[in-house]
């Protein structure tokens, strides 16, 4: 995966939205209009792997995880061969019935 910043679309069942992440040397920080990202990803040819812990910054923005305003995500994908973009998938540790789908492309360098 190349190092930079992406923009995300992410849904699941209950709901879809739109973030930027910024992956660099392992480390995924990120955001939206509700809540953060901050996590860790891990590649393996075109396969990559991410733990996330997803918080509410702004209250009253919707979940599209329902209720729950601080959760971790484990996600397991692939990526574009060229390292331009990713998808992956997986659910949240504390909802694990709820899957969610999220798509990235990267749309700059990161400093």
């Amino acid at each position: 995966m190349n190092s930079g910043i992406y923009s995300v679309k992410f849904a699941t069942p209950l709901g879809y939205g739109v973030g930027l992440a910024v992956f660099k040397d392992g480390s995924i920080n990120g955001g939206d209009n509700g809540f953060l990202y901050l996590g860790k990803y891990t590649t393996d040819g075109a396969h990559v792997t991410a733990q996330l812990n997803v918080k509410q910054w702004q209250p009253g923005v919707g979940s599209v995880f329902g209720p729950y305003t601080n959760f971790d995500l484990n996600l397991r994908g692939t990526l574009q061969a060229d390292g331009s973009s990713f998808c992956v998938s997986g659910a949240a540790v504390k909802a694990p019935n709820i899957k969610i789908s999220i798509e990235g492309r990267r749309i700059s360098d990161a400093a």
